[in-house]
């Protein structure tokens, strides 16, 4: 059975989130971009970085070996 990296990275990101509903996964390239609700980065990024650390981790660990996927918190821009 073969699991499919986004859909991993949809299913961890919720995992460590108050607000589930909000998160949004795109592939881009050899990129995973995560975005989560407002104020729930912290959450997913985790101390020291070690939450987002392990999903890579994660992502890598199904991933096909010739495809280095890198996941990324794709974080608004704020408005000045």
């Amino acid at each position: 059975m073969k699991t499919d990296p986004v859909d991993l990275t949809l299913f961890l990101a919720q995992s460590v989130v108050d607000q589930p509903s909000l998160v949004r996964v795109a592939k881009r390239g050899p990129t995973i971009a995560v975005r989560v609700g407002p104020g729930e980065e912290g959450r997913l990024i985790g101390r020291q970085g070690r939450v987002i650390q392990a999903i890579r981790t994660l992502v890598r660990a199904v991933s096909d070996p010739r495809e280095r996927l890198n996941v990324d918190l794709d974080a608004p821009r704020k408005q000045q």
